[in-house]
């Protein structure tokens, strides 16, 4: 307490003083080391200045707000972190959940960093504050291989802030797979605690429309859409995991007609061995959304299960029996991972048999999901 109030005393004399450059280095001095970047932000925005402005009877103060890590500059910059684990994400192991913890101080609650009030000082924001939707993604490099992959993040970094709010820590997940074809993805399959990483700020505007921007998931929620999510093999589900476990689509299941396809959820006779997730899809399922794995090839078997769904004669569990509900016009569906030639056959289904408007049909960036990114 007593060092509190001795910080405190410190801000209250800097502010008196328009923030003097010798009296930002004694701050810098005496702070604790997470708080020593806002005071040299400071430093050197007064260098920009020519100094500080001295006090003048009847002179305008001028409002001085720390560099903060919105700065584009800061915010382009990678984070500390680490891997927490690496767990099976498939009943057969082959496919990995790393599980990775991101360096992300929570501030200080006597700077009320969370005060929207632009004039706070040290108005501190979050590495986590940049994900807003499902379908973002981040760049991970190994710090000492230099490895990097970009990967979307398969279960929002909230759901950790929920249970521990106070942590100096972000958790996030994303889902591997230790058999790809591209060798950097193998190399973090394989990896193991306590590695370090460097993390990027979280990425990309989840699932969008590229011609019609507005068209997106919270739109569709809020206009009471019936919501479709395609999974093409690992690489789709693992962002749409993301938004199967998201709250608002769980409530949104609950009173709208939610559905996954699990294209190549592996062969029927291995009853979804090398499937992700296969334990969490009753949860799913409980919150009132279908679950469809459609296993086998998708041009031999999964057209065809993912037709019956629609016409109601597929078991996918959930609260409602029908896929699309009513009306056509109000169907949002959810992409990812899915090839060309897979793409077209479901605009085919959906749009030119279904009549689910075109511009309701969204994509994750393909850039998180390409080889090698």
């Amino acid at each position: 307490r007593a060092r509190a109030r001795q910080v405190r005393l410190l801000y209250i004399r800097v502010m008196a003083s328009s923030c003097a450059p010798a009296a930002t280095a004694r701050l810098a001095a005496t702070l604790p080391a997470r708080r020593r970047t806002f005071a040299r932000g400071l430093a050197t925005r007064n260098d920009r200045r020519g100094g500080a402005r001295p006090n003048r009877p009847g002179a305008a103060r001028v409002p001085l707000v720390f560099a903060t890590s919105t700065d584009p500059k800061a915010a382009a910059e990678s984070v500390d972190g680490d891997i927490i684990a690496n767990n099976a994400a498939s009943l057969d192991g082959k496919l990995r959940t790393l599980v990775v913890g991101v360096a992300d101080e929570r501030g200080d609650e006597l700077l009320a960093h969370r005060n929207r009030d632009p004039g706070v000082l040290f108005r501190h924001q979050r590495w986590v504050d940049a994900y807003k939707l499902p379908g973002q993604y981040i760049t991970i490099t190994d710090v000492d291989s230099g490895k990097q992959i970009t990967k979307p993040i398969s279960v929002s970094p909230y759901h950790a802030r929920s249970t521990a709010p106070n942590s100096d820590v972000s958790v996030i997940e994303i889902l591997l797979d230790s058999g790809s074809d591209d060798g950097d993805e193998n190399f973090f399959a394989a990896a193991q605690p306590p590695a370090r990483l460097k993390v990027s700020p979280v990425r990309g505007g989840g699932f969008e429309n590229p011609l019609f921007p507005e068209y997106n998931l919270k739109r569709a929620i809020e206009h009471g859409h019936s919501i479709v999510c395609i999974a093409g093999g690992t690489r789709g589900v693992g962002p749409l995991r993301s938004v199967m476990n998201w709250p608002d689509v769980s409530s949104h299941a609950g009173t709208h007609p939610v559905t996954l396809f699990y294209l190549h959820a592996g062969d029927m006779e291995t009853a979804g061995q090398s499937a992700a997730y296969v334990q969490e899809w009753d949860n799913w399922r409980e919150a009132g959304a279908k679950v469809v794995p459609c296993y086998g090839e998708f041009f031999d078997d999964g057209v065809f299960q993912m037709q019956a769904a629609i016409a109601g004669s597929a078991n996918g569990g959930g609260k409602f029996e029908t896929v699309l509900g009513k009306d056509p016009s109000k169907v949002t569906v959810l992409m990812a991972g899915v090839s060309g030639e897979e793409s077209k056959a479901v605009l085919n289904i959906f749009s030119t048999l279904q009549k689910v408007p075109k511009e309701q049909i969204l994509v994750v960036s393909e850039f998180a999901l390409k080889k090698g990114k």
